[in-house]
């Protein structure tokens, strides 16, 4: 049974109470999963057919423990065939601008014991500032048209703007997220690290944010929190982590682990903290590139940019993870790691190059809606 906590705050003029609002531990039992489909060209290489089939491999193998709701875009030109006619595969005609659904999909929390969908604003990850294309106007309606889908409630966020990848909770109030991206130019300028920090626990349920300061190196995202750290358990913090002292993001793992190492948990307790094994660096190929359709509005993606590979980036269901692989060595240790974490879990380790050529990876791709009623978890 999850926690409750009560919170109060100012909203739309008004004072309200509003009781228990608990964001849940992503690890808990879903009532289903959220996907998108992939099509930009200038995101994903040769009209996203290679992307499409990783992402089939990712919605297979959570429909075999709950239902995925996958969006389609009318501009998706490529064969959905492989996920057709499958029982907890579950269709939506809903057009978005590229295909990250933690990130635009709502944020779900429990508020006096109901499930909603928090409805913030969307950006593209920078807005004039970094973003990564100019026209988001449909990702930032998608939040909205999955809730009156699915028939949920929705709660809509007017001034904010926040990606569920930049965040990470436990399901008892703690939170994580990194300042490199919060604290960006491009997400909220107006806003002050404590008003960010209120705005949490305003509408998320946060009793305590715990600030990282970087993410992965050469993360598009202004490094999220769910490529460079995770909550394992809700008591245990999972941090990418390299040796290779020559490696720049040995400097960014490192300062997050020692800001970690300083930290408590809610009740004033040391933090439990794993490094998880980064994959050697991998860069994006001359073919890789050259397969990419470039506009002027959008992020150019060129040969040897580095990037921000991370197994780190795994979703977590009640009794399954699915786990990037990239085909190099440190597959079979990540393997090997998230089996010990997990041994009551099935864990489907699946090749995911191709989502990282387009800036993320699994978890970015996925977001649960948690079952409906608060005391089935």
């Amino acid at each position: 049974m999850i926690k409750l906590y009560m919170s109060y705050f100012k909203y739309e003029g008004t004072f309200m109470s509003i009781k228990n609002i608990v964001m849940p531990f992503e690890g808990t039992r879903h009532e289903a999963t959220i996907m998108m489909l992939p099509y930009r060209q200038d995101t994903w290489r040769n009209n996203a057919i290679l992307a499409s089939k990783a992402y089939f491999d990712v919605i297979l193998a959570i429909a075999k423990h709950e239902k995925v709701y996958v969006l389609v875009d009318e501009k998706v030109t490529y064969s959905i065939d492989p996920i057709k006619n499958n029982r907890n595969i579950i269709l939506l005609n809903i057009n978005y601008n590229d295909a990250w659904a933690r990130d635009t999909s709502p944020i779900f929390v429990y508020e006096n014991d109901e499930l909603i969908g928090v409805d913030f604003r969307f950006n593209a990850w920078g807005g004039s500032v970094d973003g990564l294309y100019e026209d988001y106007s449909d990702d930032d309606k998608v939040s909205a048209k999955i809730c009156e889908a699915l028939n949920l409630k929705t709660r809509y966020v007017e001034n904010f703007i926040l990606e569920g990848g930049s965040i990470h909770a436990n399901g008892e109030g703690l939170f994580m997220t990194t300042e490199a991206c919060l604290l960006s130019e491009g997400r909220n300028p107006h806003l002050t690290k404590e008003a960010i920090e209120n705005s949490l626990k305003k509408y998320l349920g946060a009793k305590k944010v715990l600030w990282l300061p970087r993410g992965i190196y050469n993360d598009e995202t202004n490094e999220h929190i769910d490529n460079i750290a995770c909550f394992i358990k809700p008591n245990v913090i999972g941090i990418a982590w390299t040796d290779d002292e020559n490696d720049p993001q040995y400097a960014l793992s490192k300062a997050s682990y020692d800001y970690l190492s300083k930290e408590t948990d809610l009740n004033g307790n040391p933090l439990e903290i794993i490094k998880v094994v980064l994959p050697k660096p991998l860069y994006l190929s001359k073919e890789e590139s050259s397969g990419i359709l470039p506009t002027d509005s959008s992020k150019p993606r060129n040969e040897n940019d580095r990037l921000a590979a991370s197994y780190i980036n795994f979703y977590l269901g009640q009794d399954f993870v699915i786990l990037p692989k990239f085909n190099i060595y440190e597959d079979e240790i990540a393997y090997r790691q998230f089996k010990a974490l997990y041994p009551n879990k099935k864990i489907y380790q699946i090749d995911s190059k191709e989502i990282l050529l387009g800036g993320g990876n699994i978890h970015c791709i996925t977001m649960q809606i948690p079952t409906k009623e608060i005391n089935k978890q």
